[in-house]
């Protein structure tokens, strides 16, 4: 694979496309996706699954020690930015999920966290931009994120996946918006997820 395509659909008719060089990839098995890019001296690692019910985006030095952010109106500095989303599902070169609102910002420590935009979640379900189906495994997503955390099993967690370490990241490409109509992998009622 020359490269990989990330479709992060951001209902209802946001749909971006992030691109990855063979070099970005550090892993892509049907279970876990890995990539990493570097932007501007801070390396963002994004972790993406087949089978659970969140992304998680994680910032670096190119050292591989944890950079914490704050960016504003953002309650908390975080390091770890989780995203509440549908299972990844690939398509060749391409895997494609739905981001559904909910966001979970934990600090460098990997414990201390903020749950955000559950108020953007209930308008989602207001209206009608997921299924009954998508709004109770995202439920059932957070409460296992955040256990996960709880536990003090968050580093450890992605750790498993692809261990920290420095890293000669690629500089990243940039982030494109698509038309959502050339997609029916993301659209209401066709989704695998709905």
């Amino acid at each position: 694979m020359d490269r990989l395509l990330d479709y992060d659909f951001h209902p209802p008719d946001d749909l971006r496309v992030f691109m990855y060089g063979q070099q970005s990839v550090l892993r892509s098995d049907g279970t876990a996706l890995v990539v990493e890019a570097d932007y501007g001296g801070t390396v963002l690692r994004h972790y993406a699954f087949a089978d659970r019910w969140f992304k998680i985006n994680v910032t670096t030095d190119r050292a591989g020690n944890f950079v914490e952010e704050q960016a504003d109106p953002n309650p908390i500095p975080f390091c770890f930015n989780c995203d509440i989303a549908t299972p990844m599902v690939a398509d060749r070169n391409a895997v494609f999920a739905v981001d559904l609102w909910v966001d979970v910002l934990v600090r460098a420590d990997g414990l201390t966290y903020y749950v955000g935009d559950e108020d953007e979640f209930a308008d989602a379900m207001a209206n009608g931009w997921l299924s009954e189906r998508e709004a109770d495994a995202a439920r059932a997503g957070l409460s296992e994120l955040i256990d996960i955390i709880e536990r003090k099993q968050l580093i450890a967690f992605l750790s498993e996946l692809q261990p920290f370490r420095s890293t000669e990241a690629p500089p990243a490409n940039a982030m494109r918006r698509v038309p959502v109509s050339r997609f029916p992998l993301v659209h209401p009622y066709s989704r695998p997820s709905w």
